[in-house]
């Protein structure tokens, strides 16, 4: 099973926020996080990077610097 890590790029550098995330949801200008345990937690921003294959992770930027 293949479960990802959630990481936020801000100005003050990459933060972990979330490990074992088994589903993403879009939610108006962020995602819903929800781990394989049922936590769920928010988070405001966009897409920066998913690695599928070696990492398993997802970046996503707060402050919106595409």
């Amino acid at each position: 099973m293949c479960l990802s890590t959630v990481y936020v790029d801000s100005d003050t550098g990459k933060e972990e926020i979330m490990r074992d995330v088994a589903e993403m949801e879009a939610e108006g200008e962020g995602f819903n996080l929800f781990s394989l345990m049922g936590e769920k937690v928010f988070v405001k921003g966009r897409i920066k990077r998913v690695d599928f294959v070696d990492e398993h992770t997802v970046e996503i930027d707060r402050e919106g610097r595409l």
